[in-house]
């Protein structure tokens, strides 16, 4: 029943974006900030490693992961704008089950944006975001989030500096990541208005349960990717993918500590509307994003 819901909730988002997508949209760039939209897809593959502690991973264990997300950026006047997100994302272990337990299986998001905006200089606003992660865990295998935040971006010539902190708490006593502070920092440099170089660097500082009590759990979370296009192929024509990698280390302290490092490798593509270059979009239409919040609740049980 869960992989049914999550199938669910992937074809829904998909064929929205797709609708929107294709849709012939009007946009106004006397107010400065355009009506756009971003739909991205990516496969990739898991590495994990077992640091220390009883964790349910065994050094070596990989699993193929795929994430879905589309944005959509409605500017409200000149300065302000209201975006929405959606996000999905699973493991081959959601689909076809794993010798593995505690494996991440998948999550969901939705979540929003408002904010005020000079294309020229920055931005600066809020969010919020609720959702759901799953991991292999016949008892508690579920538990939702929500999570609150504030976000601003400087913008210097090529270079786009976008900080993000904010408040994540989940509904589950036990074995999820709960009651946790977050940061997280992104810098997008742009070659060219379609080549563009995004590094970002994330820390959540939370609990969870450990030998009947709460225990401080940290997770660090770094990444890479490289947006290009590649011209002219067939059918479909001019083609914007991605490539990247990111790397985490889950830590539980206390008196039953454990930890997992896992590393991911990834390939995608991405459709925009609304925007002539993905320079364009970052300054005047989608250009704001939510991290994997699911994905960083359901690691509490495998620190268990």
């Amino acid at each position: 029943m869960r992989n049914l819901r999550v199938m669910a909730f992937v074809a829904a988002l998909g064929a929205s974006v797709q609708v929107s997508w294709a849709a012939d949209v009007a946009t106004d760039d006397s107010l400065g900030l355009i009506l756009s939209g971003q739909f991205e897809s990516w496969n990739g593959y898991s590495f994990y490693g077992n640091e220390s502690g009883d964790t349910g991973y065994e050094d070596d264990t990989g699993q193929f992961v795929s994430n879905i997300s589309g944005r959509l950026s409605v500017p409200l006047g000149s300065s302000f704008a209201l975006q929405a997100d959606g996000q999905v994302a699973y493991s081959s272990n959601a689909l076809f089950g794993s010798q593995q337990d505690d494996l991440f299986q998948s999550s969901y998001l939705l979540g929003g944006h408002m904010s005020w905006r000079n294309p020229s200089s920055g931005l600066i606003g809020g969010f919020a975001a609720f959702g759901g992660g799953d991991h292999d865990n016949d008892s508690t295998p579920h538990a939702d989030f929500f999570a609150v935040g504030g976000e601003g971006q400087l913008y210097l010539n090529d270079m786009t500096l976008y900080l993000q902190a904010g408040y994540l708490d989940s509904d589950k006593d036990n074995d999820f990541i709960r009651n946790a502070g977050f940061a997280r920092g992104v810098l997008r440099w742009f070659f060219t208005p379609d080549n563009r170089l995004q590094t970002e660097l994330s820390y959540v500082g939370g609990t969870s349960d450990s030998g009947g009590g709460a225990a401080d759990t940290n997770v660090l979370e770094w990444s890479v990717r490289y947006d290009t296009v590649i011209p002219d192929l067939p059918i479909i024509g001019d083609t914007n993918v991605f490539f990247g990698y990111r790397g985490s280390d889950f830590e539980k302290k206390g008196s039953d500590p454990g930890g997992f490092t896992d590393h991911t490798l990834l390939v995608g593509i991405a459709h925009y509307f609304g925007s002539s270059s993905v320079q364009e979009m970052d300054r005047t239409g989608v250009t704001l994003d939510l991290p994997n919040f699911g994905r960083w609740v359901a690691a509490g049980e495998p620190l268990e």
